[in-house]
């Protein structure tokens, strides 16, 4: 399994321990490792998965930064991740293809995101909301360790033989090897994880990076009321941006479907009817809220929407008219 499908480290993990920053140490380089099994490995590292959640109980965080090489180009990312257990409260921003994105997590309500794109944007406007810059997703089902994994995630993902090297200030790192990266765990005097470093190749592309865990309490306040929109308003403002164009589909499609119902033949009231509601209910339907209506009217049906935000109305009618089908905007 590769450095991006694991869940310990970089873009899956920017989040899994917490510690001090080890003191760098000039003689790091010629210190001599000494060999571990996989069973060594893991109760080693269970000793230090113990030690990071101890000293993350009161808040961490966790930087990472990763480049990703192929041929003549590479791209850079990176992430900053903070936890603050004791309120349940999470928080991060990926810097990505010169963009950031901002997450909030409420463990037991929900999450936020922040918003770039121009759709939404649309959608705010039109809204009169245009200072909203995050969605909040109700989930009771959010929970930090989710968010965030726990250091614990360590036995799982790299319980292989390996190496530990403990250096003169007690600090110490581990290391493992596989056929397609390196990773090395740089741990604290105390056993509390302060760093992982990961190189890997696959594909031809070379991936490098780096994650550095803190510990100590976060501070993070979630957005404002003003700042922040639900998922469901906005899915809603999103559909109406499209009201004109579904309207006139549901009766376009509505009319040509009983023009062919008909086949030459005098068309039927009753038969345009439930063909052009069969057509309304198909546009709804492929819309996150129903926007569409159809009303009965002399010899045919009324097909319209009203945006609840702009108060403006489309409308369009579709009628019989002996063996033709008449299709006007009102």
């Amino acid at each position: 399994m590769s450095v991006l499908t694991r869940p310990a480290v970089l873009l899956a993990t920017a989040s899994m321990a917490v510690g001090l920053i080890a003191a760098p140490g000039a003689a790091w380089a010629a210190d001599a490792g000494t060999p571990l099994s996989a069973a060594e490995m893991k109760i080693a590292l269970k000793a230090v998965a113990d030690a990071s959640l101890s000293a993350g109980a009161g808040g961490w965080r966790a930087d990472m930064d990763m480049t990703v090489s192929m041929d003549s180009s590479s791209l850079h990312i990176a992430k900053e991740t903070r936890v603050d257990p004791a309120r349940g409260l999470y928080f991060d921003v990926l810097e990505f293809a010169g963009r950031d994105t901002v997450t909030y997590a409420a463990e037991g309500k929900g999450v936020y995101q922040s918003l770039d794109d121009p759709t939404a944007d649309a959608a705010l406007t039109m809204m009169g909301r245009p200072s909203v810059t995050f969605v909040f997703t109700a989930d009771t089902r959010v929970r930090l360790d989710e968010m965030a994994p726990s250091p614990a995630s360590l036995l799982d993902a790299y319980s292989l033989a390996g190496t530990k090297t403990v250096h003169e200030d007690g600090s110490a790192e581990f290391r493992v090897v596989s056929d397609d990266e390196t990773v090395t765990m740089h741990t604290s005097a105390a056993a509390v994880l302060t760093e992982v470093d990961v190189t890997a190749t696959a594909d031809e592309a070379t991936t490098e990076g780096t994650v550095d865990y803190t510990y100590g309490a976060q501070d993070i306040s979630l957005p404002a009321a003003s700042a922040t929109i639900d998922e469901a308003t906005l899915m809603t403002g999103v559909a109406y941006l499209d009201m004109p164009a579904m309207v006139k589909s549901a009766a376009t499609q509505g009319a040509a479907a009983t023009r062919k119902a008909a086949k030459g033949r005098t068309v039927k009231v009753a038969t345009l009817r439930k063909l052009v509601r069969r057509d309304v209910t198909a546009a709804n339907q492929k819309s996150p809220v129903p926007i569409v209506k159809a009303k009965d009217i002399t010899g045919g049906v009324r097909v319209y929407a009203t945006n609840p935000w702009t108060k403006k109305s489309v409308a369009y009618t579709v009628k019989a008219s002996g063996k033709k089908v008449t299709l006007k905007k009102a």
